[in-house]
């Protein structure tokens, strides 16, 4: 049972790292846009909105996988912890107040996200590492 646990644990830490990943890299891309193709804040709140959600699919899947066991909790957790960590870093590096029904209601559509994500990818069927040749 332990390890089960620590196994459950470290998946979540990769998938963790790998939705923080990708954040980091969208966040790049959309910073460019914003300075050379002066975009809207229209535009740049839906962007973080999507960038959100593909960084909470991909640490699903990272954490996971195809037919992975307990997906549904562990895409939930997955997607708490990386919305938390992200409004604790926003708070840390000085960002504006936010309405605490606001960021309740985004870090509860993201635990839902990751829980949806995280049901589909356990019941997809794994990929067979050797296919057999007719």
């Amino acid at each position: 049972m332990a390890i089960s646990r620590k196994s459950t644990l470290l998946s979540l830490l990769k998938g963790l790292l790998a939705a923080v990943g990708l954040t980091l890299l969208l966040m790049a891309a959309v910073a460019a846009l914003a300075v050379f193709l002066r975009v809207s804040d229209g535009l740049i709140m839906a962007l973080n909105q999507l960038m959100k959600l593909a960084a909470i699919l991909l640490g699903a899947t990272v954490a996971i996988g195809r037919g992975g066991e307990r997906g549904f909790f562990t895409g939930m957790a997955l997607a708490i912890l990386y919305m938390a960590l992200g409004y604790a870093c926003y708070a840390a590096l000085g960002g504006s107040a936010f309405a605490a029904t606001e960021m309740l209601g985004e870090i509860l559509i993201g635990a839902a996200i990751g829980a949806i994500a995280g049901a589909v990818l356990s019941n997809v069927p794994a990929r067979s590492r050797a296919r057999a040749r007719a």
